[in-house]
């Protein structure tokens, strides 16, 4: 008879009984011991190696908890969801995905790597933020599959954004450059882009846009094409 695959899900592994000792250490302790190394010195420090040293055992006791840096990377990811606050739902979709949005912002100014880890394992603090999210979107009516194709696109958003701010770069002007754009549209035809600079009167981009306000725009742009009527 053929054996059952393991669980792919590290939390789900981990209900898994396995022979030998009892574990020395929790994954919410080797959780900290990443996020730490990772605040750090990015997300390339963490490796079983570092973090075994972080903890005061050896790299190979560490397969006892997960397969490889994958796994950590995972662990690290839900650990930082576990910051979030959940106040009570309004009904008011803009008021509630934009509160939660705010806080995904601040948890990337927190720890830069996030908007790099990149994992799709989704951990009881993920899956949390994620019930919080169906819920702010319910009062638009949205069927399973928008809302969650909805979710992906805000969260992206929240992500390219942070990205963008931890490289030190700061919201697009009205113009996107615009004193270099109007340099350049004397070395080529490009009738769109010297149209809409006329039609700003030369002044596209003398104004920046705040961060702040960029990033709600952003938001809010998203929700319109989400649900046009939320």
């Amino acid at each position: 008879m053929p054996h059952a695959e393991p669980p792919t899900s590290l939390w789900l592994r981990a209900d898994d009984p396995r022979p030998g000792p009892r574990p020395a250490h929790t994954l919410e302790q080797l959780a900290e011991a990443c996020v730490a190394l990772a605040d750090a010195d990015g997300l390339r420090a963490v490796s079983m190696r570092r973090v075994a040293q972080e903890l005061g055992t050896a790299a190979a006791s560490l397969y006892r908890y997960v397969a490889g840096k994958d796994d950590l990377v995972a662990l690290m990811v839900d650990r930082v969801a576990a910051e979030y606050r959940y106040p009570p739902l309004t009904g008011d979709v803009r008021t509630d995905v934009l509160a939660l949005a705010e806080q995904a912002r601040q948890l990337h100014r927190r720890h830069p790597w996030l908007s790099v880890a990149g994992t799709t394992t989704l951990g009881p603090h993920s899956m949390r933020y994620l019930d919080h999210m169906v819920g702010a979107l319910a009062p638009t009516g949205l069927d399973a599959t928008a809302t969650m194709m909805g979710i992906a696109l805000l969260s992206g958003w929240v992500t390219t954004f942070a990205a963008q701010e931890a490289a030190g770069l700061s919201a697009p002007t009205a113009g996107g450059g615009a004193e270099h754009i109007t340099a350049m549209l004397a070395h080529g035809d490009y009738p769109h882009l010297a149209g809409l600079l006329a039609s700003a009167g030369g002044n596209a981009g003398a104004t920046p846009v705040d961060n702040d306000a960029a990033f709600r725009a952003g938001i809010e742009a998203l929700l319109f094409g989400i649900a046009p009527h939320p």
